[in-house]
């Protein structure tokens, strides 16, 4: 009998039943995640249509067969795919429902040694949000560890504004403090850390394969199916959550009593007013900020250093009772701050404000003084004065301790261990003073914009470092020097060098990029900084001006005698060159290429000379006709792209040339040096002879070439190419020739370091160059929706207010009474309802009354206000009864339909 285990495989059905249970009454874009390759996060961004939410279902499964950690789903929709990574709160659009994380058990999520045992199993957690102030949940789903409450929205609320996104994290944070208050009442922790906005939560019909743990389904669990309005969930979260901050913050105090009484620390008496008098200067935490790092405040404590990425080091936190970590790393530090993720590891979580930083000071004041710099500072003194320390500042380095005597102590006798003379002692503040921040310009690390090629991608070869330092020595962007040079690289090559995917005939690879940015940004500044890099040798190469289709073959051949004309009088054109490169630096060329009537010629032959296909004519007059057979020419593009006539391109994307561009910013980024580095020479490889040569002389000189690729890229570009016919391409038109977009990638990267086979670094590269040029081609996209927003708003602004009067009295004609005075008579009435009692009228107002309710409201040219008009309209219907001359209100026996 085999006892072996089955792998469990993700179930599309039960993924599609959720994200339509969560998001069909939803604008924006839904996102999915997954952390794969040692906890990295790969996601992606689809409508919440019909056809978008059946595309996040196949990208879960694509996701699903490289057997990840886990895969989630964001829990609030963005407007649109964020320029910069995920997005993070400020992106959350549309909340479609309030959530909470019910961990229970010890499989996957062993608490701390500090922590109240979570609750035991699923019923413990059902009774924990049952004997809680909050409603019944509408459902519930299972996370393989985790029993988590949902409360769905009868009525998708959008973010509009920073005061609806803060009254929204104050909702979630609220949810979060009264389960975690009313799980403290039994004894158990709870995890009260997951209410920020972009929360990602595991998707249902979906595998969790958390490592050490077996692999477990991600359900959907039972549910009543009760909807409700934001409102009145609102009115209770406010109601019950302040007391629920108290419990916590007393289970929180708790928990560093028992730290401090494990470890035999002191405990953190109550904070300490700042002292009246005392000077700034240097202070002891100082003085540990500058002698030690951060790795030696973390390994002795048992925390491992996991890999060094974009400036930060980043740490596993230390394991208890089997507890080993599941992400990538629990806390990340560059030389002055350090920001910890883990909510397992006793320290503050996320990105802290102002004076609450982990500095190297504050960190090992958490680490051994319960977070007590007070204290903490005051037995470095002791022990520096040579008393007997009451905790870790007796473990300190000698050398240390003599910097903080030397720097912190004045001269002359000390009185004995008292509290005066301790503070006497220190020069500087330790009460949470300046000293505990880092120094101006050196806090913690702005995300790297996601239109931008990261630090990782230019750090992974001596070839692409070089590149970036040629980029900034010439003070142009790194991203289009190399776009840049992959063209003039590819413009090199013989039509019969060419890539194999192991599916289709293998391909040229000519290479079209678009560098974007204003007139004047540097585009031809990248074009001759790659020319430095990459230079062209003697070769008969078609240089192409673009103007016409017609034009751009006629590039590609010459007029000679026709050796069938006896007289020798006869000419026809013959093709003589079969590589081309076509540069233009300013975007003229593109309003050429997006008026339809370039569109029939010179778009149309763009677009086949990528893929090297036939072109011709049929002219009347042999002289006359011109042709280039399929695969006996390449051609390869820069241009230059303005925002204007590049967003009437990509309006345009039906013609085929958008997709298969290679955009790239020509602007500087956020990464530029203040000095410049040294110009370099080309870029060289090594010959069979032992010769360096640039790296473009060599591609020249290549014939017959088949360029192979990995098992594993013939796999994923199958993959690509049936995720894209049955489902994404609908979706996202402009994706559509991403396979082929990628291999050519990889394969000029191959040849760009002296290779003729892809190798899976150079398939990762492209994967990172694909990713940053579609978010590049999607900020056009965006900044030409924006301007087009702003000119529609002001007319239809214009037209509001001109036709405001005649608007309100059709409306009234027609349909009676406006609907967002029903809305808020409807919601009055079911608010009133739950409650079960009378309730004074401007509480009903403040539940019930929605911003976007009263905005519409206005809009039509209403000059009531909204809450009077749905009272009396809530009365007459029957819902609303108004006692006490209006100021209470209660049910009416009648319930709206």
């Amino acid at each position: 009998m085999n006892d072996v285990q089955p792998q469990l495989t993700a179930d599309p059905e039960a993924i599609r039943a959720w994200l339509d249970t969560a998001f069909s009454h939803a604008t924006g874009q839904l996102s999915i995640a997954a952390a794969v390759g040692g906890g990295r996060l790969e996601y992606d961004f689809f409508p919440t249509t019909d056809g978008g939410r059946a595309a996040a279902v196949q990208y879960a499964m694509k996701l699903d067969r490289r057997k990840p950690q886990g895969i989630y789903f964001q829990s609030t929709t963005v407007a649109t795919r964020p320029p910069e990574g995920r997005g993070g709160e400020a992106a959350a659009y549309d909340l479609t429902h309030l959530w909470a994380d019910g961990d229970y058990g010890t499989l996957g999520h062993k608490p701390s040694p500090d922590d109240l045992p979570a609750p035991p199993d699923a019923e413990a957690v059902a009774k924990v949000v049952a004997e809680s102030p909050l409603p019944e949940p509408t459902g519930w789903t299972e996370s393989g560890g985790g029993y988590n409450p949902v409360w769905l929205l009868d009525e998708a609320f959008t973010i509009e504004s920073d005061d609806d996104r803060a009254r929204v994290k104050d909702l979630t944070i609220g949810v979060q403090a009264i389960l975690g208050a009313q799980a403290y009442q039994y004894g158990w922790s709870w995890d009260t850390e997951v209410s920020n906005l972009d929360r990602l939560m595991k998707l249902p019909g979906t595998v969790n394969r958390k490592p050490e743990c077996p692999e477990r389904m991600a359900k959907i669990g039972s549910g009543s199916g009760v909807l409700y309005g934001l409102a009145e969930l609102a009115a209770l979260i406010t109601e019950h959550a302040p007391a629920a901050q108290e419990i916590l913050a007393q289970a929180t105090r708790e928990k560093q009593e028992r730290k401090a009484q494990r470890k035999g620390e002191p405990l953190a008496p109550p904070r300490s007013e700042r002292p009246v008098g005392l000077h700034t200067g240097d202070g002891p935490l100082d003085v540990l900020a500058d002698m030690l790092t951060f790795r030696e405040i973390l390994e002795p404590e048992g925390w491992t250093y996991a890999r060094h990425s974009g400036g930060w080091e980043q740490w596993l936190r230390p394991t208890a009772g089997g507890d080993a970590p599941s992400s990538a790393y629990s806390l990340k530090c560059n030389d002055h701050v350090a920001v910890n993720w883990s909510e397992r590891s006793d320290l503050p979580v996320g990105a802290l404000p102002s004076g609450r930083k982990l500095t190297i000071g504050t960190l090992w004041s958490h680490l051994h003084y319960a977070g007590n710099t007070s204290e903490a500072a005051r037995d470095i003194m002791r022990a520096a004065a040579g008393r007997q320390a009451r905790g870790a500042a007796g473990r300190l380095p000698v050398t240390v301790l003599a910097e903080v005597q030397r720097r912190c102590m004045p001269d002359g006798p000390q009185e004995r261990d008292t509290e005066a003379s301790l503070r006497a002692l220190i020069a500087d503040d330790p009460w949470d003073g300046p000293q505990d921040e880092p120094p101006e310009g050196t806090g913690e690390a702005t995300a790297e914009p996601a239109d931008r090629l990261p630090a990782t991608f230019w750090s992974a070869t001596a070839v692409l470092r070089q590149i970036r330092q040629m980029a900034q020595a010439r003070r142009t962007s790194p991203d289009a020097v190399l776009h840049a040079a992959l063209a003039r690289t590819a413009a090199m090559a013989d039509p019969t060098v060419r890539v194999d995917s192991g599916i289709h005939q293998p391909a040229t690879i000519g290479w079209y990029c678009g560098l974007f940015g204003p007139s004047g940004a540097g585009k031809g500044q990248a074009e001759k900084a790659a020319r430095e890099l990459t230079p062209f040798p003697m070769v008969d190469l078609a240089y192409i001006d673009i103007s016409t289709g017609q034009g751009l073959i006629a590039a590609y051949l010459d007029l000679e005698t026709d050796p069938d004309d006896d007289n020798g009088k006869k000419k026809v054109l013959v093709q003589k060159r079969t590589r081309g490169y076509a540069l233009a630096t300013e975007g003229s060329v593109l309003d050429a290429m997006a008026q339809m009537s370039a569109a029939a010629s010179l778009n149309g032959v763009l677009c086949k000379a990528w893929m090297s296909e036939r072109q011709g004519t049929s002219n009347a007059e042999v002289e006359r006709r011109r042709a280039l057979p399929e695969d006996a020419y390449t051609l390869s593009m820069s241009l230059g792209v303005q925002e204007e006539p590049a967003a009437k391109l990509l309006e345009m994307g039906s013609i085929g040339l958008p997709q298969r561009l290679a955009w790239a910013h020509a602007t500087l980024g956020p990464d530029t040096p203040k000095k410049r580095p040294a110009v370099t020479g080309p870029v060289l490889v090594t010959t069979r002879n032992g010769e360096d040569t640039p790296v473009t002389t060599w591609v020249s000189t290549l014939r017959d070439l088949t360029i192979p690729v990995p098992e594993r890229v013939t796999e994923e570009l199958d993959e690509l190419a049936l995720e894209i016919s049955f489902g994404r391409g609908a979706e996202s038109p402009l994706d559509t020739h991403e396979p082929l977009w990628r291999l050519k990638c990889a394969a000029l990267l191959a040849l760009l370091h002296g290779r003729t086979e892809v190798k899976d670094e150079d398939w990762d590269l492209a994967a990172v160059m694909w990713r940053t040029s579609r978010n590049v081609r999607d900020r056009v996209q965006e900044a030409a929706r924006r301007r087009t927003q702003v000119e529609a708003d002001a007319r239809r602004a214009e037209a509001v207010l001109t036709a405001a009067e005649s608007q309100a009295a059709v409306y009234e004609v027609v349909n009676g009474v406006h609907p967002s005075v029903v809305n808020v008579a409807k919601r009055a009435h079911r608010f009133l309802t739950r409650k079960g009692e009378e309730i004074p009228a401007r509480d009903v107002n403040r539940s019930c009354v929605a911003t976007k309710d009263r905005d519409k409201y206005r809009a039509s040219g209403a000059e009531d206000s909204l809450w009077p008009a749905a009272l009396q309209y809530g009365c007459e219907q029957g819902w609303l009864v108004a006692l006490s001359e209006g100021a209470l209100l209660a049910a009416g026996a009648k319930a709206p339909e």
